[in-house]
């Protein structure tokens, strides 16, 4: 099932629902981060602007090593279990 249609089945209260899960989680990543490393890692991501090879070889290390700071496993793993406990609400067909 695509994105698209999960949403449409939860509405718009589901819809909303998830997006402040997900943007909760996201931000509970972020403050988990030292302050000294996400003002570094903002630096680094916009002086890239979406392309690594704007970076020197040892930023995009810096760069990798920050990142890793996020837990992104984790991140996927509470935003699936969010997802999989809102189709519980979903709307009825």
């Amino acid at each position: 099932m695509t994105i698209r249609r999960t949403l449409t089945r939860l509405g718009p209260l589901g819809t909303a629902l998830t997006v402040g899960q997900v943007a909760w989680a996201v931000r509970q990543h972020w403050l988990a981060i030292p302050v000294e490393h996400r003002g570094r890692l903002q630096e680094l991501l916009r002086k890239s602007r979406g392309k690594p090879s704007n970076l020197s070889r040892s930023e995009r290390r810096e760069l990798r090593g920050l990142v890793k700071h996020l837990n992104l496993g984790r991140l996927v793993r509470e935003g699936a279990m969010s997802a999989s406990a809102l189709r519980q609400i979903r709307r009825p067909s």
